[in-house]
């Protein structure tokens, strides 16, 4: 399999979404970058948390309650 559609495959078997939410942690609205993998089964991961501002840079270590919401990226948590 070539490099260009290797990363094809790897690029269609995840998904990245920049998503506003809501912490209720640090109890302020801010916007993670998110993302879901799909499995061998065709089925999706939940979505986690990649980035997000209220952290320090490169760590995402929280439980992630702001996705428990909502679904979808594009849906906005009040």
């Amino acid at each position: 399999m070539s490099d260009t559609s290797r990363n094809k495959q790897l690029a269609e078997s995840c998904m990245d979404r920049v998503r506003p939410v809501y912490c209720p942690h640090r109890q302020q609205r801010t916007e993670v970058t998110a993302s879901r993998w799909q499995l061998s089964d065709g089925r999706w991961t939940a979505w986690a948390v990649m980035d997000c501002p209220l952290l320090r840079a490169g760590l995402v270590d929280c439980d992630m309650s702001c996705l428990a919401a909502a679904d979808e990226p594009e849906v906005h948590v009040a």
